[in-house]
């Protein structure tokens, strides 16, 4: 019995591709919150406007002819800053000190002899003014510094003018860096949530969970009742065509080597809704497509299972006998129709599901994104694996309406070079356990 990884999915990351699949809804919604919020504050505040003026400081020859030592631009610096220079520029702007003092800033271009005045405020006039009193004010004080050592020429070579236009805020850059700080915690919050979320997110992560085919990747609608039953009650929609697919490669309809008994199981009490409905799907389409089936549920669940599948105006019968699946004879029932689907309980849950895997030609355990834990998975894959006799595949189900369904959505099945994310039908299972 081979029942080997498909070559399409080996190597995808499935973890990963399922992390974003589950989460990024969230990631980006914490992203926009951020960005929009930064974006409010960022147009909020009122446009800044920047004038410079350029001061440039060189010494002078000495009267001995000698070279002048350069000027010391940090202490330059200092001495633009420092009370000798705000103080006269504070008096002729009629401010404070510390009123002068705020929106300027001076600095120094690399390997220069050059100060630079900015002055930045609210106003383009306000701005220019600020740096041409701050500037001038600087020359005044250092020409009139007695150097005898060193001599220095100081003068305004760019005077302040009137800025056209606004030098911040950016409100681009302050959008970019929101984005990219809402995007990483964003991501962190998901990772987060994650780590108390096991649920089974995506086929290749199932893949890496049980080590064996992944069928299908089909919708789950959230109805209730007969509408359950898509094949039936909706058979043009695109999910009713997703069960015949499943089923034909599944089964191996037509095929005189296709397995005649198939157990349709799930990990926990939890996917039970889920089992239900690939189990009658399967039966409708297998029926649809001129088989007699027969579907023996669990005593508990005949009634449903005899309500549901009574949509179905085909040959598809509810077997009632017996007190639990297990103890129905398979071999009689084989006689009389096609098909044999039983729809066993949780294999985590029932010795009962065991005995039926073990006498069943094909197990197939269905795994809901939204219902599945991946610890039950991974154990109910092993027992399985551990009893039947053939190959035990999985079916991904994830929640979805039926009108977003009957769209193409990226569960859609895979043919030949399709798309590797529904991962769908990996081969097809025959009696002797083989998938071709």
């Amino acid at each position: 019995m081979t029942t080997s990884i498909p070559r399409e999915l080996e190597g995808t990351p499935g973890f990963a591709r399922g992390f974003l699949r589950a989460h990024l809804k969230l990631i980006l919604a914490f992203a926009a919150l951020v960005t929009l919020g930064a974006g409010m504050a960022s147009y909020a505040q009122p446009d800044a406007y920047t004038a410079v003026a350029r001061v440039v400081v060189e010494p002078k020859l000495l009267p001995s002819g000698g070279v002048p030592p350069l000027p010391d631009m940090g202490t330059e610096k200092a001495l633009a800053l420092s009370g000798t220079v705000t103080g006269p520029a504070a008096q002729a702007l009629g401010l404070t000190e510390d009123q002068a003092l705020q929106g300027i800033s001076v600095s120094v271009p690399v390997d220069t002899h050059v100060l630079e005045f900015k002055a930045t405020t609210t106003t383009p006039g306000d701005a220019a003014r600020r740096a041409k009193v701050f500037s001038e004010a600087y020359v005044e004080v250092r020409s009139k510094a007695p150097d005898a050592t060193v001599p220095r020429s100081v003068e305004v070579i760019t005077p302040a003018t009137v800025p056209t236009s606004p030098s911040g805020p950016n409100h681009q850059l302050h959008l970019a860096v929101a984005l990219v700080l809402g995007l990483a915690l964003g991501t962190a919050l998901a990772a987060a949530w994650d780590r108390w979320d096991h649920h089974v997110r995506a086929p290749g992560e199932l893949v890496e969970l049980t080590l064996s085919p992944v069928l299908a990747v089909v919708p789950r609608p959230r109805l209730r009742g007969s509408a359950r039953l898509v094949v039936a009650d909706h058979p043009h929609s695109s999910v009713a065509e997703d069960y015949r697919f499943l089923a034909t490669h599944l089964l191996g309809l037509g095929r005189p080597d296709g397995p005649r008994t198939l157990v349709v199981t799930c990990a926990g009490d939890i996917d039970l809704e889920a089992r239900d409905v690939v189990a009658a799907n399967l039966a409708a389409a297998a029926a649809e497509a001129g088989h007699s089936v027969v579907v023996v549920p669990e005593e508990q669940d005949v009634e449903e299972a005899q309500e549901l599948l009574g949509w179905v105006q085909l040959p598809v019968e509810v077997s009632s006998e017996g007190t639990g699946a297990a103890a129905v004879g398979y071999h009689r029932l084989m006689k009389t129709h096609d098909l044999v689907i039983v729809q066993a309980a949780a294999v985590t849950k029932s010795a009962s599901t065991l005995e039926v895997v073990q006498r069943c030609d094909v197990a197939v355990l269905v795994v809901d994104t939204e219902l599945s834990d991946r610890r039950t998975v991974r154990e109910a894959h092993r027992l399985a694996k551990n009893f039947s006799k053939g190959p035990v595949c999985s079916v991904l189900t994830h929640r979805s309406s039926l009108r977003s369904a009957g769209l193409p959505s990226w569960a859609r099945r895979v043919r030949g070079g399709s798309p590797l994310d529904s991962h769908a039908v990996a081969g097809t299972p025959t009696a002797n356990g083989d998938l071709v």
